[in-house]
């Protein structure tokens, strides 16, 4: 067991230790020595990962490179053609990216929950439409795919950016009691200094009165009064999207990924103004000491830009380093991601704790656990200097054969005529061979072979939209599915380049400006998509640190989606024919704005009505309506046809019972007459005396006069009903057709 001595010099070493395991605190000079460490290692910047000059790719593809040896240079007639295979490769490239981006949701936010299916909709449709609308979305992609095909490498920017917007009021006849408030701000995010006050007159106040005794209580006063200049600075944000140049991004030497959200150090070098500076926060006097940027600089931009100078300190350019390093500067033992901005001659300027880091990165061609990908650049730069010098080659040679070199024997032939050539021309000579032609080796097959080979490789190395078009004509007579299907296979190559793009800095832009948007946008958004009014307040959105990348098709594959929509299009017309059950009149909708997209109609809305839409909504209410009152015409039309059958049906009846008296009637006289014929034939034998005749004749006349009249009767009844059928039947089909 220790004693008190043992046990205080035990403590004593104990808090030796602890103190000696205590890490103190950075100080700013260690962290800027730090940070130019960094960007002096790191990946990127002027130089390459192999210290390749980032300029060199910009020289191939403008055709620039490769040079000519000293040896032709000192020959003016050498030929200086340059090969163009990487700008052919990258421009047949791009244009067959491109396409696949032109898409009003490129970028998707998938909900969490039920209940947030809308609500990520809404985030999904105000993000793209953001990013291509008010920020110049596909203006950037063609920055960044072209910076990945030809640097390797493509970065982007999204952040916050906040600067002081100046504005300047000049103000007459202002007391001195009423400055202080006109100095106040009258907005949110402003401030107002007063710039210039001068004496511009007197203002009389006349006398108080006494509301008791309405007599003045002071003799009054003369004041002066002032003009005022005051300026008003007011800070204004705005989310900003930009494209870094390759020369103006370092990244850790140690980072080994394309995607930089992960990346220990990674800095954005720019040259701006001290007035920019100034404006975005930055102590005005620290910045009027910055050295200006060409004063002594190497760098791309400083060589490209050597003869400018500004006469004006504000407009002065300044290099400035923003960092993002993960470092322990508060020596608590764990690195925090801190945002580091340097300026000219290592001046700190800021330096914040930060929550992620702006600058995200992607590449069109992945290397694995590296950085830096494939470029186009360093597919063809080989096919560009072999293509260049055998073309050349071949121009020198022509040149040569179409004007030899002559050979002469000194004192037999005519110099001037010899150096004048002229078509026709005569040469002076004392001999035959006193002017003779030197041999020219003329270019072999094997050279034109090798032309032929370097550009079947440069099919193969720069992706097969070079040979897109030859390959469409060599397919154009054979079947549908095979065209379909050598376009296909060409199209593979560049489509898994979109996509490398797309996985990489289009789903970090997305997922950036969703969490930018998110954090500093207070006020609601409005806009017109797809048209509909979509209205969401960005503050209070979801974190969605996830995004679905959705790629367009390439015309090709526009050109035979539209071919199918507008068959289906084709079948549900039948089916709405038919009265089918699979008819829908949304389905119907959604096929012919769909064919319509991929035709390149960017809002068929314009041309079809959305039956869900409200307007939509009246439209189907009115057709409901018109049919309706359509059937119930045809109804009455029905109805009235059929009272008048019904008419004619009694009538018929009519008549067929006007007949059957009319045969009994006419039995019943064949009865009379042959009564009557017995009566004569009696009377006749009996010798009756005339009376008896005459009862009969009278007899026989009575029934006779009543046959007839009964005839009549019939014949007048049945007439009146035929013609009173025929009349209301005639009203009713005028009517119908009047309706």
């Amino acid at each position: 067991m220790m004693n008190k001595k043992e046990a205080a010099v035990q403590q004593l070493i104990e808090e030796e230790e602890m103190a000696s395991n205590d890490v103190a605190p950075m100080s700013d000079a260690e962290l800027v020595s730090v940070c130019t460490q960094e960007i002096s290692q790191g990946l990127g910047g002027e130089n390459g990962s192999d210290n390749q000059e980032i300029s060199l790719p910009l020289e191939y593809y403008n055709a620039r490179l490769p040079g000519i040896s000293a040896r032709k240079a000192r020959d003016r007639d050498s030929s200086v053609y340059v090969s163009d295979d990487l700008r052919s490769a990258v421009e047949s490239t791009m244009a067959e990216i491109m396409p696949l981006f032109q898409t009003n949701e490129l970028g998707v936010f998938d909900p969490v929950s039920e209940e947030d299916v809308e609500q990520a909709e809404v985030e999904t449709a105000l993000s793209n439409h953001l990013f291509f609308t008010e920020y110049s979305g596909y203006l950037i992609l063609q920055e960044l795919v072209k910076d990945a095909l030809l640097n390797r490498n493509c970065t982007a920017k999204v952040y916050w950016d906040e600067r002081g917007e100046v504005s300047y009021e000049e103000l007459d006849g202002i007391p001195a009691m009423a400055i202080p408030q006109v100095l106040q701000p009258q907005q949110e995010n402003e401030s107002v200094e007063l710039v210039e006050q001068e004496v511009d007159g007197q203002v009389e106040i006349p006398p108080m009165i006494d509301p008791i005794t309405g007599m003045p209580a002071d003799m009054g006063q003369v004041i002066e009064t002032y003009r005022v200049k005051i300026k008003r600075i007011k800070m204004i944000g705005k989310p900003v999207i930009e494209s870094i140049a390759p020369e103006n991004l370092v990244v850790g030497s140690d980072h080994h990924s394309p995607v930089l959200f992960d990346a220990r150090f990674v800095a954005h070098s720019k040259v701006e103004t001290a007035s920019s500076l100034i404006a975005q926060g930055f102590d005005p006097e620290v910045v009027k000491k910055l050295p200006d940027y060409n004063s002594g600089q190497e760098s791309s931009y400083a060589r490209s830009n050597s003869d400018y100078g500004s006469v004006d300190d504000s407009t002065m350019l300044i290099q400035v380093y923003e960092c993002f390093i993960n470092i322990d500067f508060d020596g608590d033992g764990l690195a925090e991601r801190r945002k580091v901005v340097i300026a000219g001659d290592d001046t700190l300027l800021s330096n914040d704790v930060c929550d992620h880091t702006p600058l995200v990165g992607g590449v069109g061609t992945i290397m694995p656990h590296a950085y830096e990908g494939v470029s186009l650049f360093d597919r063809l730069k080989g096919i560009q200097d072999v293509k260049t010098n055998l073309i050349r080659s071949v121009i020198d040679s022509t040149a040569l054969s179409a004007n030899p070199r002559i050979g002469v024997v000194t004192g037999e032939a005519n110099l001037d005529d010899i150096l004048s050539s002229s078509t026709g021309g005569i040469v002076r000579v004392t001999n035959p061979g006193a002017a003779f032609q030197f041999p020219n080796p003329e270019v072999g097959q094997s050279s034109y072979s090798l032309l032929s080979m370097m550009d079947a490789q440069r099919q193969e190395r720069g992706g097969s939209a070079i040979s897109t078009a030859n390959a469409a004509q060599s397919v154009s007579g054979d079947s549908a599915h095979g065209i379909e299907r050598v376009m296909s296979a060409m199209e593979l190559a560049n489509t898994l380049i979109a996509r490398t793009i797309a996985e990489t800095v289009v789903k970090g832009i997305f997922i950036t400006l969703h969490a930018v948007i998110k954090a500093n946008m207070k006020s609601p958004v409005n806009a017109r998509i797809g048209g509909k009014w979509v209205n969401s307040t960005p503050a209070e959105w979801k974190d969605r640190p996830v995004v679905r990348v959705q790629m367009g098709n390439s015309h090709a594959k526009n050109q035979q989606m539209a071919g199918v929509m507008n068959q289906i299009a084709q079948v549900q017309g039948m089916l709405a024919q038919a009265g089918s059950v699979l008819f829908s009149e949304e389905k119907q909708y959604d096929a012919l704005t769909d064919g319509a997209k991929y035709s390149g109609v960017t809002t068929p809305e314009r041309y079809y009505v959305d039956i869900t839409s409200p307007e939509g909504q009246q439209a189907k209410q009115q057709q409901t309506q018109q049919k309706q009152q359509e059937k119930q015409k045809m109804d009455e039309a029905q109805q009235t046809m059929m009272q008048g059958q019904q008419m004619l049906a009694q009538a018929e009846m009519l008549k067929g019972q006007a007949d059957m008296q009319a045969n009994q009637v006419k039995v019943q006289n064949e009865q009379l007459k042959a009564e009557i014929q017995g009566l004569k034939e009696l009377a006749n034998a009996n010798q009756k005396s005339a009376e008896l005749e005459f009862d009969y004749a009278k007899l026989y006349l009575d029934n006779q006069l009543k046959k007839e009249e009964n005839e009549s009767k019939q014949a007048l009844e049945l007439t009146k009903l035929e013609l009173e059928a025929g009349r209301d039947l005639n009203a009713d089909m005028v009517s119908n057709e009047i309706v």
